[in-house]
Parts: structure tokens; C-alpha cells; sequence
């Protein structure tokens, strides 16, 4: 898919799936922004299911922070979680440098596994508690990341589908009023 094709996608699912919505804009943009936090955080495959609970009891619109959750996605996972996992580093341990050295560290056993012997290691049982203790010695600043990262996204994201949703309704307003008979 092309950057014009991905583009025009995007464009499809903010103007079908977002602004056609019939939501008020605050619940509409509320689901937004808790679709953007959700999406920084370390629950891959969980997302969907995450966000209609906690959409359900904000009582924010249970639709449109669904597209929001593919920022994160098989193939986003690694550089997207690294890039939480360090902000969430630099917060937690401010003293602190990310290095080469420290992501080495941090990946331990679970990164060698992978790199040495192939992806047939996700089939043992070593590999699996390896990830688990590297999980619980990360999780959080990790979590942190996802803290930071889902705010940073999120509040512009907010004001900036609520504007939307309010600019789109009143021209859609006016356009009808002006070919009205």
C-alpha cells in the first residue's frame, strides 16, 4: 500500500467511522482520547476488548477510539514499545541514560533466544518465563511510557476530533439549510 492509498484509508475511517457517528461530540472525542491511551499501552491483543470496558463504564462512544487502537499492531509493536518503554525510563530514572549497553540488558535472555535460535524458541517453555521476568522487571517503566506517550497523543486528540465532529456538523448543517427549498 502506498503512503497516497494509506492516506486516502485514513481519511475513509475518520470520515465515516468518526465524524458520522451519532454521538455527541464530547462522547465521540472521549472515546478518541481513551483509544489513544489505551493504544501506547502493553496489551497487544487485549486493546479491543480493554477499551469497550473502560469506553463502557467513561461512557465514552464505543466506536471511535477503535481506529485509533491500530497505531499499535504487529508490526508497530517493537519500535512503539521501545519508544514508551525509554520515555518511561527517562521519567522513572531520570539519572539515568539509555544506552546500547542498557536495552541489551534489558532484553537479556529473552532477546539472545530470539536472535540466536529463531522463532521456534516461542514455542518453549524457558522463553515464555524469560519474556514474563523481563515483563516484571520493566513493566514499569513500560507503563510509564504508555502513561506519557497515550497523554502526549491523546489530549491534542481530543480537543482536535471534538473541533471536528462540531466544524463538520455545522457545515453539514449549513450545507442542507442552503439547498432546502
Amino acid at each position: 500500500m502506498t503512503p497516497r492509498e494509506l492516506w486516502r484509508r485514513l481519511q475513509q475511517i475518520v470520515f465515516h467511522n468518526i465524524l458520522h457517528l451519532d454521538d455527541t461530540p464530547h462522547r465521540i472525542a472521549w472515546g478518541v482520547f481513551i483509544g489513544s491511551m489505551i493504544a501506547f499501552t502493553p496489551t497487544l491483543g487485549f486493546q479491543i476488548v480493554l477499551y469497550l470496558l473502560i469506553a463502557a463504564l467513561l461512557r465514552a462512544n464505543k466506536l471511535s477510539g477503535i481506529p485509533v487502537l491500530f497505531i499499535s499492531n504487529p508490526f508497530t509493536a517493537v519500535p512503539l514499545y521501545y519508544v514508551t518503554w525509554s520515555i518511561g525510563a527517562a521519567v522513572l530514572h531520570p539519572e539515568k541514560q539509555v544506552t546500547r549497553a542498557t536495552i541489551k540488558t534489558w532484553l537479556g535472555n529473552t532477546g539472545r533466544a530470539l536472535k540466536h535460535d529463531g522463532v521456534e524458541r516461542l514455542l518453549e517453555a524457558e522463553f515464555w518465563s524469560d519474556t514474563g521476568g523481563l515483563l516484571a522487571s520493566t513493566g514499569g517503566e513500560l507503563w510509564m511510557g504508555a502513561l506519557v506517550c497515550g497523554l502526549f497523543v491523546g489530549l491534542p486528540s481530543y480537543f482536535i476530533t471534538r473541533w471536528g465532529i462540531n466544524a463538520f456538523r455545522h457545515l453539514r448543517e449549513e450545507r442542507r439549510l442552503s439547498h432546502a427549498p
